[in-house]
Order: structure tokens, then C-alpha cells, then sequence
């Protein structure tokens, strides 16, 4: 009797393990699913995929447009670093002349201004720099350009003989770049002197004798 009972137990024992057997095995299933879920070394190779770079050249693909082909190669356009500014150095080019004919004579030139400065023909009033400035007297050693009284204005020297020339001498202004222009500048330059004022010539006896330089605008 005790035999028998004890076998209905067993029975009873392993039918429980046959029935949870499947729960467990289920479980266990579930568990490591989830586990290669969670495991990034459970994934596919990412390396073992196809490689993009080893696709066909969409370039050299027959049949359709050519999309390499439709933009202009920035590198065939002309170099605009071909050519050098710097190149050609521009101290060492022939120089534009600012006159047809150069002077190089300071004598020569000195002579041309002391003509020049006595000359009463270079305008109409029968004045001549000398007129006023007889021997450079009243002409100052201050550079220019400065404020020049008569003028109200501030000048160069160049700008100063012109002014004399049309309006005390009444004469047409020497062109800037001319020999004439050159060598008066020169001879001003060389013979300014601090002391002695210049000359008025509307102080002089009867000046409307004369053409009246003073009596005009």
C-alpha cells in the first residue's frame, strides 16, 4: 500500500515538471531575446553591408545625363593667379614723361627764370614779376603751400606765379608741366629773402599812366 502511494506521487511530481517545463523554456526564450535586443554585438555588421562607395559610377552610367558633366570645372577657368601684379615691377618701366622735352641744364634753367621774372610781355599790363619782387625782394622763405594775403587763399608755388600772371600781369597761367612754369618756381625758390617787402605798383607815381593793373578785378 505504501509502495503504491508513494509511486502516485512521483507521478504526480513529474507530471508537474512536464507541464511547467514548457513555462520555463518559454521564459528563458524570452530572456535572451531581450538580452540581443539590448546587445549592440548582436546586431548585423554594419561593415558586412553593401558599401556605398562601391556602387556604379552614377558618372559613368549610360543612358542618362552625365551629372558630373553639367557643372564647368572651376578648375579649367582661366587662373586669375597666372598673373602677377607683382610681376612686373613698376619702378623699373620706362616712365610716361610729363613733358615732351626733359630739363636737365639747372643753369640753363636758372637762366630761362631770370628772363622770365624781367619779362614785362607776359601779360598786358607792362608788369613783370620783377615789378613787384626785384630781386626776389618780399619773396618769403616759407615753404609752400601757405596762405598767400593777396589771394585769400593757400597755395602752391606753382599756383601763385599763375595767380600773378592773370591778374597783376593780366596774361594767360603757364601750364603746369611747362619749362617756363619750371623755371620760374626755380628762380622764386632760389632767390626768396626774408627781409625787404615787395613792391606795390598802385603806389607808384601816376600808375594809371600805365595800364592800370590795380584798377581791374
Amino acid at each position: 500500500m505504501l509502495k503504491i502511494n508513494m509511486l502516485q506521487s512521483l507521478k504526480k511530481i513529474v507530471l508537474a515538471m512536464l507541464l511547467a517545463l514548457p513555462l520555463v523554456m518559454g521564459v528563458g526564450f524570452n530572456d535572451v531575446q531581450s538580452a540581443e535586443k539590448k546587445n549592440p554585438c548582436a546586431a548585423k555588421n554594419p561593415c558586412s553591408m553593401k558599401n556605398p562607395c562601391a556602387m556604379k559610377n552614377p558618372c559613368g552610367m549610360k543612358g542618362m545625363k552625365n551629372p558630373c558633366g553639367m557643372m564647368k570645372n572651376p578648375c579649367t577657368a582661366k587662373n586669375p593667379c597666372a598673373k602677377n601684379p607683382c610681376a612686373a615691377n613698376p619702378c623699373a618701366m620706362k616712365p610716361k614723361p610729363i613733358r615732351k622735352v626733359a630739363v636737365k641744364d639747372n643753369a640753363k634753367l636758372m637762366e630761362m627764370g631770370e628772363k622770365l621774372w624781367n619779362d614785362t610781355k607776359l601779360g598786358k599790363s607792362g608788369t613783370a614779376c620783377a615789378t613787384c619782387h626785384a630781386d626776389g625782394k618780399g619773396l618769403k622763405k616759407s615753404p609752400f603751400p601757405k596762405y598767400i594775403k593777396m589771394a585769400n587763399d593757400i597755395l602752391t608755388l606753382d599756383q601763385m606765379i599763375n595767380f600773378c600772371m592773370m591778374n597783376p600781369m593780366k596774361g594767360k597761367p603757364l601750364q603746369w608741366s611747362s619749362p617756363e612754369m619750371t623755371a620760374l618756381a626755380a628762380y622764386a625758390q632760389s632767390h626768396a629773402k626774408e627781409e625787404g617787402t615787395p613792391a606795390n605798383p598802385c603806389a607808384a607815381k601816376n600808375p594809371c599812366g600805365m595800364k592800370n593793373p590795380c584798377g581791374k578785378k
